[in-house]
C-alpha cells in the first residue's frame, strides 16, 4: 500500500480536501468524545484550517493512499511565549482512519509536522493529550513526547 503525504499549499484550491479532513475529525469526534460535529463546529474548523493553511505560522499535512483518498491528517502551528517571547511549535492534531492504523502513518504525519517546524527554526514542539486517551498517550510517549505539565479545567 502507497501512502503520500504532503503539505496543503496556500497557492492552490483545497476546499476538497478541508472538507475530507472535516469528516475525518467528526469521526475522530465519534470515537474520543462519542459524539458528532454540530455544524458551527464545522465551520469554524474549517476557517481555522484556511487560516493555517494561508499563514506561515500554520501547516496542514494530508495523507492519501494509491487512489488519491485522503486518510489522514496532521496540524501543526508556529506561537510565542508569552513570558520568554520564544517560538515554539505545536500538534494541534493528528488523525489517521482506523484501518489504516499502525502503518506507521501517524508517526509520518508527525515527522512532517516536526520537519516544517524544523526549517521554521523551531525545535520545541508540544502537544496536548487528553489524558483520558491512554492509545494517543502511549503513541505521543512512544514518539518522544514526554509528560512535562497537567492541565486542570473546572468542567
Amino acid at each position: 500500500m502507497e501512502i503520500s503525504i504532503k503539505k496543503l499549499d496556500k497557492k492552490i484550491d483545497n476546499r476538497e480536501s478541508i472538507k475530507k479532513i472535516i469528516e475525518l475529525w467528526n469521526l475522530n469526534a465519534i470515537e474520543t468524545a462519542d459524539c458528532e460535529l454540530e455544524e458551527s463546529h464545522k465551520k469554524g474548523i474549517e476557517e481555522q484550517l484556511v487560516e493555517l493553511i494561508q499563514s506561515r505560522y500554520g501547516a496542514v499535512f494530508v495523507g492519501t493512499d494509491e487512489n488519491n483518498n485522503l486518510i489522514g491528517y496532521g496540524i501543526g502551528s508556529i506561537k510565542q511565549d508569552l513570558v520568554t517571547d520564544m517560538l515554539y511549535g505545536q500538534i494541534e492534531e493528528v488523525y489517521v482512519k482506523s484501518e489504516y492504523r499502525r502503518q506507521q502513518i501517524a508517526q509520518n504525519l508527525v515527522g512532517n509536522i516536526s520537519n516544517w517546524l524544523n526549517q521554521e527554526n523551531v525545535s520545541l514542539i508540544h502537544v496536548y493529550v487528553d489524558l483520558a486517551n491512554k492509545l494517543a498517550l502511549n503513541f505521543w510517549e512512544n514518539t518522544g513526547f514526554e509528560k512535562e505539565f497537567f492541565l486542570l479545567s473546572n468542567s
